[in-house]
C-alpha cells in the first residue's frame, strides 16, 4: 500500500545491519541464484510476517535482505525498502526510539535517487510523522503529514484509495489537538475513500473506523462510537484471526468506551481479553500491554480493588519507562493515576513524590 512502506544515520547503514547478522534465527526462506531474487523474497517473507506480528521473523528476514545489498552502493532503493520495513517492525513492536533513525535513513535515500515527490518518500514520511506524533513533537508531525498527503495527491489524485491511511491519521492528530471539525471531516472522506473498494482494502477500514470511533467517544455520542468500534474489531478478527496486537488494540478500545459509560463489568472483561492476546503476540513488556495494564489499573481503583490496581500500575510504569522513555506525556498520566491511588492507600508521602515527578515530565 502507498502509506506502508521504512535510517540509522548516514554512515555505515549496510554495516550496521550487516552486525545484526549473527543474532538471526535459522529462517526458512527461498535461495535464488540472483541476487534481486533473493532480496525480492526475503523482503516478502518479512511482510508476511510483519503481518502476522511475528515481529523477531520479521526482522531476521530484512537482516538478511539487508546482507544481500552487502556490494550495492548507499543509493540503492532496495537498501531503502529494506530500512523502511525494519521501521515499520520497531514501530509495530511500540520500539519508537529504534524506528526513527531506519526512517529517517530510508527517507535520505528515496530523497537522493527519486527527488522529493516520490511516492516512496511520501510513504515514509508519513511513517516518520507517527513517531513524531507518539513522541508529543504534534507540530513536526503534521508537517510530515501534510508533506506527504500533498505528496500522494500529486502522485495518485485527491480520490484515490491509498490516501485514506493518509488524510485518517491527519485527522487522529487534529482529534488529538482537540480540532474535532477537522478531524471529523477528514476521518470521513477517509472512511469514504474506502467503501466499495476491494477485499484488502476492506480489512484497512478498521483502523478508520477505529479512530472515528474515538472522535465520537470524545464527544460523548457514544451510540455512534460503539458500533463502529465493534466493526472494527469484527474487520480485524476476520483479517488477522483471534491472536493479533490489532485486535487487542481493539479490545482495548471497547473496554475504553465501556470504562467511560460507567460500565465496569463490561469493561474489566474487554481489558482482560486485550491483555491476553497482547502479551500473547506483542509480547509481556510491549508498549501495547503496558498502555493495556494502565487503562485496567484505573478501572481496578475505581471499582475499589486497590491491591490489584497497584501491582497493574506499577508494572505497567515499568513497561511505559522502558518503551515511551522517562519524559514521555503519557507516563505523566499513569504516575498522576497511580499517585491517586496511593493517597486512596494512606500512602501519602510516596504518592506525593510520584505526584512530583509526573509534574516535572509536564513541565518538561
Amino acid at each position: 500500500m502507498f502509506w506502508m512502506t521504512g535510517r540509522l544515520r548516514n554512515a555505515g547503514v549496510t554495516a550496521v545491519i550487516l552486525a545484526t547478522i549473527a543474532c538471526v534465527p535459522v529462517l526458512a526462506i527461498p535461495v535464488f541464484a540472483d541476487e534481486a531474487e533473493n532480496w525480492e523474497a526475503l523482503l516478502n517473507a518479512a511482510i508476511a510476517a510483519r503481518e502476522q506480528a511475528r515481529y523477531r521473523e520479521a526482522e531476521g528476514f530484512l537482516l538478511l535482505a539487508g546482507r544481500e545489498l552487502e556490494r550495492v552502493g548507499p543509493n540503492d532503493v532496495r537498501m531503502a525498502a529494506t530500512l523502511n520495513q525494519l521501521g515499520l517492525v520497531f514501530q509495530e513492536e511500540g520500539h519508537y526510539d529504534r524506528a526513527k533513525p531506519y526512517y529517517e535513513q530510508a527517507l535520505e535515500i528515496w530523497e537522493r535517487t527519486h527527488g522529493l515527490d516520490h511516492p516512496e518518500a511520501a510513504s515514509t514520511l508519513h511513517n516518520l510523522a507517527e513517531i513524531y506524533q507518539e513522541e508529543g513533537d504534534d507540530e513536526r508531525a503534521e508537517r510530515a503529514y501534510l508533506r506527504s498527503l500533498q505528496i500522494g495527491e500529486r502522485n495518485l489524485g485527491c480520490g484515490h484509495p491509498d490516501m485514506a491511511i493518509g488524510y485518517n491519521n491527519l485527522a487522529g492528530l487534529y482529534r488529538k489537538q482537540g480540532r474535532f471539525v477537522e478531524a471529523e471531516a477528514l476521518f470521513h472522506l477517509a472512511v469514504s475513500l474506502l467503501q466499495g473498494a476491494g477485499q484488502d482494502e476492506t480489512g484497512n477500514r478498521a483502523p478508520l473506523l477505529n479512530n472515528l470511533a474515538a472522535l465520537y467517544k470524545e464527544k460523548g455520542l457514544y451510540a455512534y462510537a460503539e458500533p463502529l468500534y465493534e466493526e472494527a474489531l469484527i474487520l480485524r478478527r476476520a483479517r488477522f484471526g483471534d491472536r493479533h496486537p490489532a485486535v487487542a488494540i481493539s479490545l482495548n478500545n471497547i473496554a475504553n468506551l465501556y470504562h467511560t459509560q460507567g460500565l465496569p463489568e463490561l469493561a474489566d472483561r474487554y481489558y482482560r481479553e486485550a491483555l491476553v492476546v497482547s502479551e500473547a503476540t506483542s509480547g509481556a513488556e510491549a508498549s501495547l500491554t503496558g498502555r493495556i495494564l494502565a487503562n485496567w489499573a484505573w478501572l481496578l481503583h475505581e471499582r475499589g480493588f486497590v491491591d490489584e490496581a497497584k501491582l497493574r500500575y506499577e508494572r505497567a510504569l515499568v513497561i511505559q519507562q522502558k518503551t515511551m522513555g522517562r519524559e514521555h506525556p503519557l507516563l505523566a498520566v499513569t504516575l498522576d493515576r497511580y499517585a491517586s491511588l496511593l493517597r486512596d492507600m494512606g500512602q501519602r508521602l510516596e504518592a506525593g513524590l510520584i505526584a512530583d515527578r509526573a509534574a516535572a515530565i509536564r513541565a518538561h
